[in-house]
């Protein structure tokens, strides 16, 4: 795997597993062990897709939920 962010490059494993992002989709999230980015992972496929900020989520929302309260309200 490859960081986006440096260029490091070593097997997934060698990246800081953090946390899976998703309960429904292969992307965790991992630290690179050079720079520290903490990266996006597509687990079945083996690469980092991006760098993730704070507050950040460019995996999306899992509930399936996000505006039913609005909808409901009118």
């Amino acid at each position: 795997m490859k960081c986006t962010e440096c260029g490091f490059e070593a097997p997934v494993q060698n990246f800081r597993y953090l946390y899976n992002a998703r309960i429904d989709a292969s992307i965790s999230l991992r630290q690179c062990p050079q720079c520290q980015a903490r990266l996006a992972v597509d687990e079945l496929a083996g690469e980092a897709t991006q760098k993730v900020g704070d507050g950040e989520a460019p995996w999306g929302k899992s509930a399936g939920i996000e505006g039913l309260a609005e909808d409901n309200a009118s």
